[in-house]
């Protein structure tokens, strides 16, 4: 508890500094600051775009071909964004040769197609892509416990600056899974306790979001996500062996949606902290990783597929069954120290 209390204080306290007020800047320095921000504007304005595009795709999925959208002002409020951006998807979707707009009438000329979607990297903002491209080179390198981690070298690979490598390096300590020792950072594991102490905290959260997740409407943007969730899946599910290696990205993604949906911003930040420090262990051991993977993609649908099809109890107990499953995977599959 102590451990979770300072990932607490730190939460906090990173979250309030990260408050800007320009107008408490020296003259010389706000423009400046505003013209970033003005930048920074521009790219969340082309995330949202790129997002609403994907989400409306996954809405228009479960309709049938020549079915009528609606009106924009109801897609707007269904979507939760502007009818602006609403107008710009639509007219995206036209050139697409995806809907006919014509006038007030819109009109679903077919399939919505893997192809049609933006890729999820450009649906994040840059501290969003930043944490996942850390994610993602810590969970595809065999790095043994004990491995120095270099902030310069780190930065040159995932072309990301060193004060950034810096801030993500201070975020997963906490944890236990990195340490700083004598001002260098150093890759940790975790004994058996931490590991047991982790997975309780990992079940209450997850088992408490799930309930507010199958709660949501049918149209809602947990639901849509989790739609999209079911065509990633079924197509990873569908893949070579070798492709596998993408599974604990996914499963990332995944286990965040969860805990999204109960709208707790302790759950979302320990969510993305549980999970590198998971996945780390299960690609440090190779042991049966392909029929591991395999099987928790089928439990993954199993719970997806009830969620969507409003099976509320049935998705409840799948998420308890995998669970159960990933705290003894782990427990019989990682070389304790």
């Amino acid at each position: 508890m102590e451990r979770f209390g300072l990932f607490c204080i730190k939460y906090i306290n990173r979250d309030f500094q990260s408050r800007s007020d320009t107008n408490l800047l020296p003259p010389a320095i706000a423009p400046l600051c505003s013209r970033k921000t003005n930048q920074e504007l521009m790219s969340r304005t082309n995330q949202t775009f790129k997002s609403t595009v994907n989400a409306i795709l996954s809405y228009l999925a479960n309709m049938p071909t020549g079915a009528e959208l609606g009106a924009e002002t109801a897609l707007a409020r269904e979507l939760e964004t502007s009818r602006t951006t609403i107008r710009n998807v639509l007219g995206h979707l036209a050139e697409m040769d995806v809907i006919e707009w014509d006038g007030r009438k819109k009109t679903l000329l077919r399939a919505i197609q893997p192809c049609d979607y933006f890729p999820h990297e450009e649906t994040t903002d840059p501290a969003g892509r930043a944490e996942e491209a850390f994610l993602e080179w810590v969970l595809r390198n065999d790095l043994p416990p004990g491995s120095p981690l270099n902030e310069s070298a780190i930065s040159r690979q995932l072309n990301l600056s060193i004060p950034r490598i810096r801030e993500l390096l201070i975020r997963f300590a906490p944890l236990g899974l990195i340490e700083k020792n004598n001002n260098n950072w150093i890759l940790r594991g975790f004994t058996k306790a931490f590991a047991k102490e982790m997975f309780d905290l990992r079940e209450m959260i997850e088992m408490a979001a799930i309930r507010a997740l199958v709660a949501a409407e049918v149209n809602s943007p947990a639901m849509r996500q989790m739609a999209e969730m079911e065509r990633l899946h079924i197509a990873l599910l569908a893949r070579e062996d070798a492709a596998l290696v993408d599974f604990p990205a996914l499963d990332s993604r995944f286990h965040k949606i969860i805990c999204a949906a109960a709208q707790n911003r302790f759950f979302d930040e320990f969510a993305q902290q549980i999970s590198i420090v998971v996945h780390y262990h299960f690609q440090w051991n190779k042991r049966d990783e392909v029929s591991r993977n395999r099987a928790a993609i089928k439990e993954h649908l199993v719970i997806i597929q009830a969620c969507l099809s409003g099976h509320n109890d049935a998705a409840i107990q799948a998420l308890d069954a995998h669970l159960t499953t990933a705290r003894h995977t782990m427990m019989a599959s990682v070389n304790w120290p």
